[in-house]
């Protein structure tokens, strides 16, 4: 698992890594273990940079990245229209972001039983994509689901 995801992550050219001991999901990793770990890690990199494919060259990853990005742009615009000019940047005020996570802007399904939280959102796996979804179980555009976010906290 280590060494795939090191391996996927050179796929985006990163300028550091962080690197995860193999053995945290049993015990805290001792020194024989971050040194296995970080050998395990240089012979994924390494291997990446012999010539992996160009994942991001393929079309569909590029669409999908595209549509991340313009997902992602919706729900920053609904957090600074949350601030109404209250905050010099909304993206870093906390009573803002903590507002977007009770209002449902910044939702997630484990959320649900959350008192600080809507937990309102449900997601389905789509075509390999998490997407939301409506009660119907139709997969829903981000701006879609804002709009009734917005609309219920105006009720």
């Amino acid at each position: 698992h280590l060494a795939t995801s090191i391996y996927l992550q050179m796929a985006l050219k990163p300028d550091i890594i962080h690197i995860v001991g193999y053995t945290e999901a049993d015990h805290a990793a001792t020194a024989e273990d971050v040194i296995e770990s970080s050998t395990i890690a240089r012979r994924a990199i390494e291997n990446a940079m012999r010539g992996a494919p160009d994942m991001l060259s393929d079309p569909k990853v590029k669409n999908r990245i595209n549509w991340l990005l313009h997902e992602a742009q919706i729900t920053l615009n609904a957090i600074r229209f949350l601030s109404a000019n209250s905050s010099i940047d909304p993206l870093i005020d906390p009573h803002v972001l903590a507002q977007s996570v009770i209002t449902g802007i910044m939702d997630a399904p484990q959320l649900k039983n959350n008192p600080y939280a809507s937990g309102t959102i449900s997601t389905r796996i789509i075509n390999g994509s998490c997407k939301s979804v409506s009660k119907t179980g139709k997969a829903i555009s981000e701006q879609l689901r804002i709009e009734a976010v917005l609309k219920k906290r105006e009720e």
